[in-house]
Formats: structure tokens, sequence, C-alpha cells
């Protein structure tokens, strides 16, 4: 295969627009996909739409875009900040010229265990478009897509950082729709990103790795390999050094009530910008930020300012914690789950329950210690 070389217009480019396109004969349930402006939870077959956190669940959704329906527009529209979680396997097939798959005003990501297959029947569709967004693909979700135009599409793109990002075990299989094995095709265009003067390319820009597989007739998408020098293989450790090093990889993670500052095997590592609190029930309320300094180190959290809502990821594992209301709940893997106690919001920052973060880290409630005399609670893993 030929070195690539990514397809980067120079100047001002058009940005895409997506007109809501008239209704046709037959084509009233391809409007259900528009979420846009959708304040509430809805549901259909194979799909469910969570409005507080803006997360939009496939199991075994079977969509078709007609021809001549939404031309030059999208079968799913997603608001920017969204989620796509990968159920269970499900499928769009898009008929219609210039219609693309799937198009967010933002950052989209798309997570699960299971795949996503995609069909387009036009050279000016695309998979996944996005308009100054980020697109990331984590956990084990496949996309495998036979595109006639091109994969993944932003326009505008901006940032420092990773604008299509794939981590994990996600993957993008992508096959000829002609079944050709690609012949005559560029592949080098199977991916778009059209930016603004002054902003520049930035090689950080794309974050995976892009390969062909002669055999499957197949282009791969996968997450980034670092290159590294070869190492020695370690010496194979004695069970009394294997304990020791078990032991010191155990920490105890320290915090009193009405104080900021929180101690690490005895250390004091970091502050928060809040103390610490017990609530009504007794429970140890902190910062949802502080809480990274007591957290596994692959432990990220996404607040999304619109709906109020912090997206905690680590490993294969999604939580959505929305702010505190009648009707809020944890929300594990797409699962709803009731608090040990509901997040507060003091001085625009989210406290959550120490215990709550135990229960989202997938930790022992045995845990966490607590001191009545010194009112310290010592989370020890």
């Amino acid at each position: 295969m030929k070195k690539r070389k990514w397809f980067l217009p120079l100047g001002i480019a058009a940005a895409m627009l997506f007109p809501q396109a008239a209704m046709a004969a037959g084509s009233e349930d391809i409007l259900d996909y528009d979420f846009r402006t959708q304040q509430t939870d809805v549901s259909g077959t194979g799909w469910e739409w969570d409005a507080k956190s803006q997360v939009l669940s496939l199991y075994g959704l079977d969509l078709t875009v007609p021809a001549g329906i939404r031309e030059k527009d999208a079968a799913i529209h997603l608001p920017k900040d969204s989620l796509v979680y990968l159920g269970e396997e499900s499928t769009i097939d898009v008929q219609s010229f210039g219609c693309h798959a799937i198009a967010a005003e933002g950052d989209i990501t798309i997570r699960g265990k299971d795949k996503l297959i995609v069909k387009t029947a036009s050279s000016k569709g695309c998979v996944v478009h996005t308009y100054r967004g980020d697109i990331t693909l984590k956990d084990g979700a496949v996309i495998e897509a036979y595109p006639y135009g091109t994969v993944f599409y932003v326009d505008e793109a901006r940032g420092s950082d990773g604008v299509i990002n794939i981590y994990d075990t996600a993957k993008v299989e992508i096959y000829d729709p002609n079944d050709d094995n690609f012949a005559g095709r560029n592949m080098d265009e199977l991916v778009y990103l059209i930016y603004k003067s002054p902003v520049k390319f930035k090689d950080a820009w794309v974050n995976f790795d892009q390969s062909y597989d002669e055999q499957e007739e197949a282009v791969y998408f996968t997450k980034k390999t670092e290159k590294s020098e070869p190492v020695e293989k370690p010496e194979e450790k004695t069970e009394e050094q294997e304990k020791e090093q078990q032991e010191k990889s155990t920490h105890a993670y320290a915090i009193q009530i009405g104080k900021t500052a929180i101690l690490k095997d005895g250390e004091e590592i970091t502050h928060s910008d809040r103390p610490a609190y017990l609530s009504q029930k007794g429970y140890t309320m902190l910062p949802l930020r502080a809480l990274l300094s007591v957290s596994m180190d692959d432990v990220k959290i996404d607040w999304n300012q619109n709906t109020k809502t912090a997206t905690v990821t680590y490993g294969d594992t999604t939580a959505i914690i929305p702010e505190h209301g009648a009707d809020s709940k944890l929300v594990m893997d797409g699962t709803e789950s009731i608090y040990h106690f509901e997040t507060e919001t003091i001085d625009n920052r989210m406290f959550v329950s120490l215990r709550d973060w135990c229960r989202i880290l997938q930790l022992p409630q045995d845990v966490l210690q607590w001191d009545a005399d010194t009112k310290t609670i010592t989370m020890t893993y």
C-alpha cells in the first residue's frame, strides 16, 4: 500500500450545511432521527435517546434511507457532545445522494462492544461527519463501512490534539462497496480534514493507524501504536517480591471533613478547590474534579455545560452523572441505578459522595474506612 497523504484543502472551506429535508411520502420514520432539539427521552425499534445525557443507544437498529429522501442531509442528526453507544449490532443503509449516515454539530464519541454496519451510496456522503468537533471511537466499538464516499469528515478541524481518535480495541473496517478490491479508488481520501486559515494542520489530529489487508480486501483504522525500543525480558520475581510489589501498588487516600487537602500514603498530593463535607445522610461529599486525585490513572471526566452532565470513562466503562434533580439517576454502561446520595451543586461545583464514586470505579465498599475522632475518611485500594 502506498504511503498515505491526507486530503487537506487549504484556505477557507465552506461548511457543509444540513437543511431540514421536506417530508416525502414514506419518509416519516426518517425524521425521527434528528436529535438536535430533542429535549425529552424518546425510543424506537432498536434505539433509545437519553436527552439529558445526549446518549443515543443502538440495540439492533435497522435504518434505511431510500433514494430521494434527505438528499445532501443525514440519516441521523446529533447535537454536539453526543455519545453513540453500540449495545447490539446495528445497520444504517443510506441510498440517498449526498446523505451522511451520522452527522454531529460538534464532538461525537462512539463506544460499546458491538458493531455498526454502514453503507453509503454517494461519493458526497460519509459515514460520520462533524462540524468543528472531534470523532472518537473507544472500547470495542466496531464500524463496518461500505462507503462510496468518505468514512470520516471533519469540517473546520481545530485544536492541538486528536481530531479523529481511536482507542482501546475499537476499529473501523472499510470494504469497497463495488467489491472490486478498491480498484481505482484513492484510499488516501477515506478521511477528509477541512480547516480554516490561520489554523494549520497538525499530525496529532490523526490519532490512529491505517493499514490494508490484501487477503481480507479491507482497510483498517485502529489504535495508534507507539514505537518503542525492545526491552530485555524482566527477571522472574519470587513470591516474596510479588507480595512486596502488590503492597506497594496499594495506596491509601485520606480526606478530612472541612479540609481541602488530599493525602496519598500520608503525603499531601493536592488540594480540592472546595472542602469535603458530610451530607445529611452522613456520606463524604467531594467535588467531581477532586475525585480524580483518588482514582486510577485512566479515569477521565468530561463535563457538558449545556446538559449539566458529567461523563466518566475508564477502560470499557462509561458512567453518566447528571446534576442533582428529582429524576436524576446514575447511568453505568447504559443501565440506570440509584445513588447512595444524590449529587449536590455548590458554588457551581458538582459534589459526588465518595461511596458512589467507589461504585462508579467498581471498587468494593470496604475500601472506605471512617475515623470519627478526626472526621477523616480513608480510601485504600
